[in-house]
């Protein structure tokens, strides 16, 4: 297999080994890798044989280039993140373990460029804006101008609602 995430496993003969993936922009290009625009990561896969399983412990560190949930101006995110793999054979036994893989008999290894890009994507936090000061000031323009109403003062009301409010006044 020539895919550069791939890790041989079955075939592997000395355990414990180390695997270090330098990542770029390169990595989030693609229609399926959504809300990352770049970034540079260093994700480090330390592999284990356990006798019927292995474990695979991957941390992830850099920077990732996200989107200003404010101004949509790109900017940078520090990433952390760690996780602990098993992986082993598929014995037909099913598995609810998010933290499990199950080797089908023909496969060798373990393709982990989704797993990356997951861990990524939740190092992310929820809210991703902008320091004060740092956004976009044209853009802060634009949005301020759609919540000022066009010309209607605060105090007008719907006139539906003056004849609820009518009505219970008068009792």
């Amino acid at each position: 297999m020539d895919c550069k995430y791939f890790i041989e496993l079955r075939s592997r003969e000395k355990f414990p080994f180390n695997v270090h993936y330098e990542i770029g922009d390169d990595f989030f290009e693609g229609d399926d890798k959504i809300d990352i625009e770049g970034g540079s990561l260093d994700v480090n896969v330390n592999v284990n044989n356990l006798g019927e399983s292995y474990l695979m412990e991957i941390d992830l560190s850099g920077k990732l280039k996200v989107k200003c949930d404010r101004c949509l101006g790109i900017m940078e995110i520090d990433s952390e993140s760690h996780l602990e793999l098993r992986v082993r054979d598929d014995d037909g036994i099913e598995s609810d373990d998010e933290d499990l893989i199950l080797l089908a008999q023909s496969e060798t290894g373990v393709d982990l460029e989704w797993t990356i890009f997951e861990m990524a994507l939740l190092s992310l936090p929820l809210r991703r804006v902008h320091n004060d000061g740092e956004c976009d000031e044209k853009m802060l323009e634009i949005l301020n101008g759609y919540g000022q109403s066009g010309g209607d003062s605060e105090e007008s009301t719907d006139p539906r609602w003056d004849a609820l409010k009518a009505l219970k006044n008068k009792k």
